[in-house]
């Protein structure tokens, strides 16, 4: 069963009252005075195009007049509509009324008494020139004036009745057909007139119409159904509609003399229930009560209503009827929709990451719940991948979390691009994402996936004018059996993360028992750091320097271990990246500096100690003010000491802040390890770097990779900086270090790490 959509009313037939039809005549005067200044420009043109090429310089004094007169109407039409346009004139119904009609009346006698005067002078050419400028100014004004039906007519008889009597002054037979021809014409304008006008105050009694429903509508909307609940309904014991409220209707859009009898399954068939998401369990829960003759509440119904899914809540109870079995169904309903855009907006936004739009650590979880559960029952492998971005942390520290923000959105969207179906990507906060892939085969299969993301990170990221290259680097695990929970798969890959992090950018690494082993290792550490790192455990030893020219020591570098009483000797490398994490970077570099201005107090002013440190060290607010009590309390002087930072880390502006005020005292500052990490010349050349340190991997160790070097070292010193070249173990690579004249070299050729007394010992022979 069908039913016919609610038709709308038809607009009342009946005459306008006064009010009504003196509203309707301001609307049309309103209309005629926004037309009027175009119509007056179009009007000058005619008058100067007339002039130019259709009034002859001789006609006398009356054509001589006539431009003057015409060219008057036109700007006086043209300035009043303007005026009143921008509210400088206020409009009066009558006064205006009277100044268009005579503004028209005034042009159309221009026009015809023109063309009085002009068609005995004229020959054949003008004579065509002028029927078809008067015929096309009639019908131009004819549009312009149509809005108001006796404007109109005014506009259209001043026109053509002085022209017609020129057309019948004048001899030929031809006149005489173009008088037939400008009866016909101007009738047919009139008509026009008539019909546009009439239109128009047929739109005006529709709009009255749609008001007077509005109106109704309204007062649907405000009755005591509105004020209790939106409607109230009831069926009989077979589910036929007794009475469907007037609210309902109006909202399905459906005639309610026609539901009245009609089941409540076909109508919300009708409805499209049956097809929309929800619909059909909720149709169920209704049927269940309705022969169970148990009441039910709250049933969230989804409807199709004018092409727009609406959400209905129903309630309802069975009543006994008049005979024994009998029994009818009353409740209410209401339209919950906007409620149910928001609920549904509310738990969209629990899934879903707010930045990226990607789903959110809750939503991934859920996900990985289930296709371990999945899997567990037999079905496809999965393999859990975490990602985390390589320079991230740079971009956030040098331009800002907004430019941050940009780049995380980017980042999301090209991994849900790679991801497509197949991969479920999420984003699990800060710069860390995950990957679920729901069917494996293989560890290699996974890996080559994973290459994809890989590559398309390596893409640099435009942002707001600036070019970053961003990196990723990704741990994954694929576990080897079916047993394990959801906790421990994400444990594992962030592992597998963790140990790729630390092997290098843009590193794929599958997690290894081992990285366990690290992991265990490493929260060892960060127990220990926590109960206090003494300096007494704390042991250094010295890496020499040589200078090329003299092959004497100039500079050794500080190398730390920590005595550790669990885990034996542990060095620097490992522990401060565990003291960065701890957040005590600060306290236990302090120590090691001091530490190691006691050992510069030991040594020859002419030797420098080389100190690493790193990023957060230098944003230290204390960071100037221990650097400068330490050197007075050991009475080392400041150009003694060089602060090396690993071009690893990233420098923040509080880095920036703290390396300027180090310089300032006269510490030296070197960029370590240079060629591994993010440093460009823009860095060396704006912060207080006076050494470069030229890592191995970069330089290289044979004679074939030298002129990349050689162009390093160039590069470095135009800078006016000095290179120190890192791994020279031969006197090969000696000798080949001097040709390239660089200053110093560390390497086997310097020698090893030693204690301060073999220093001191190989330092005393070099100096008797």
């Amino acid at each position: 069963m069908g039913f016919e959509p609610r038709s709308a009313l038809l607009a009342e037939q009946r005459a306008l009252t006064a009010a009504q039809r003196r509203d309707l005549r301001n609307r049309q005067i309103t209309v005629s005075f926004t037309m009027l200044p175009w119509a007056a420009a179009v009007h000058l043109l005619v008058v100067l195009g007339l002039s130019m090429y259709v009034i002859p310089e001789d006609g006398g004094l009356l054509l001589r007049a006539w431009p003057i007169a015409a060219g008057v109407v036109g700007l006086v039409g043209a300035y009043v509509g303007v005026a009143v346009r921008r509210g400088a004139i206020v409009q009066s119904e009558h006064l205006a009324y009277i100044f268009l009609a005579f503004e028209f009346a005034a042009a159309g006698v221009l026009y015809s008494a023109l063309a009085i005067v002009l068609y005995p002078i004229l020959d054949d050419a003008g004579d065509l020139v002028m029927t078809g400028t008067m015929a096309a100014i009639i019908g131009a004004g004819a549009l312009t004036t149509a809005v108001l039906r006796s404007l109109g007519v005014i506009w259209i008889l001043s026109s053509t009745v002085i022209l017609g009597i020129a057309f019948w002054q004048q001899p030929g037979p031809e006149f005489g057909r173009l008088l037939i021809s400008l009866l016909v014409y101007g009738t047919a304008l009139i008509a026009g007139t008539i019909v546009v006008s009439g239109h128009i105050e047929g739109r005006y009694k529709a709009e009255l119409s749609a008001a007077a429903e509005r109106t109704v509508a309204q007062m649907l909307l405000d009755d005591f159904e509105g004020n209790a609940a939106d409607f109230v309904w009831e069926t009989d014991s077979k589910g036929r509609f007794l009475r469907i409220p007037s609210r309902l209707a109006f909202d399905a859009g459906i005639d309610p003399a026609a539901v009245r009898g009609v089941s409540w399954q076909q109508l919300f068939a009708e409805l499209g229930s049956y097809e929309l998401p929800g619909g059909r369990d909720a149709l169920l829960e209704l049927e269940k009560a309705r022969s169970a003759k148990d009441a039910f509440v709250d049933v969230m119904l989804p409807v199709r209503v004018r092409d727009a899914i609406r959400w209905w809540k129903l309630s309802g109870r069975p009543t006994p009827g008049l005979a024994p079995d009998d029994f009818v169904w009353r409740g209410v309903g209401s339209d919950v929709t906007d409620v149910k855009i928001q609920s549904d907006e509310i738990v969209r936004m629990g899934l879903i990451d707010a930045l990226t739009g990607m789903p959110n650590r809750h939503n991934f979880w859920l996900e990985l719940e289930r296709s371990v559960r999945n899997s567990e029952q037999g079905k496809p492998r999965i393999a859990l991948a975490m990602l985390d971005l390589d320079n991230f942390k740079s971009v956030n520290d040098t331009l800002g979390h907004s430019i941050g923000d940009e780049v995380l959105k980017e980042v999301g969207a090209r991994l849900v691009e790679v991801g497509g179906a197949a991969h479920l990507c999420a984003r699990l906060g800060g710069d860390e994402f995950a990957i679920l892939f729901r069917t494996v085969d293989d560890h290699d299969s996974v890996h080559t996936d994973l290459l994809s993301y890989v590559d398309i990170l390596r893409e640099p990221v435009l942002v707001s004018g600036n070019r970053l290259d961003i990196g990723c680097s990704i741990g994954f695990h694929v576990p080897a059996d079916r047993g394990q929970t959801a906790d421990a798969l994400l444990v594992a890959a962030d592992l597998a993360l963790y140990a790729a992090k630390e092997s290098g950018r843009g590193t794929i690494l599958q997690y290894q028992h081992s990285m366990q082993l690290t992991a265990t290792r490493r929260a060892h550490l960060l127990e220990d750091i926590g109960n206090g790192v003494s300096p007494d455990d704390i042991e250094l030893r010295f890496l020499p320097q040589l200078d090329v020219a003299s092959r004497s020591i100039v500079a050794v570098e500080v190398k730390a271990t920590w005595n550790n009483a669990r885990l034996g000797m542990v060095p620097a490398t490992e522990f401060m990246v565990v003291v960065d994490d701890a957040g005590l970077s600060s306290t236990v570099g302090s120590m090691l500096f001091e530490k190691a201005c006691s050992a510069a107090s030991k040594m020859p002013g002419d030797i420098r100690l080389a100190i690493s440190v790193s990023g957060r060290e230098l944003e230290s607010d204390g960071l100037v003010d221990h650097v400068a009590d330490a050197l007075d309390r050991w009475g080392v002087l400041a150009r003694r000491i060089e602060l090396q930072l690993t071009e690893s880390s990233a420098i923040s502006d509080r880095a920036k802040a703290g390396m300027r005020g180090v310089a300032g005292l006269g510490v030296s500052l070197t960029v370590d390890e240079f060629g591994t990490g993010f440093s460009s010349l823009a860095s060396l050349s704006d912060l207080p770097f006076t050494r470069v340190r030229v890592d191995r991997s970069f330089s290289g160790t044979v004679p074939g990779q030298w002129p990349i070097l050689a162009a390093v070292v160039t590069l470095v010193e135009s800078l006016g900086l000095e290179a120190v070249m890192l791994g020279v173990d031969s006197e090969e690579q000696f000798a080949g270090a001097a040709d390239m004249k660089v200053r110093t070299v560390q390497g086997r050729v310097a020698g090893e790490a030693m204690t301060l007394e073999n220093l001191m010992r190989i330092l005393s022979v070099h100096h008797e």
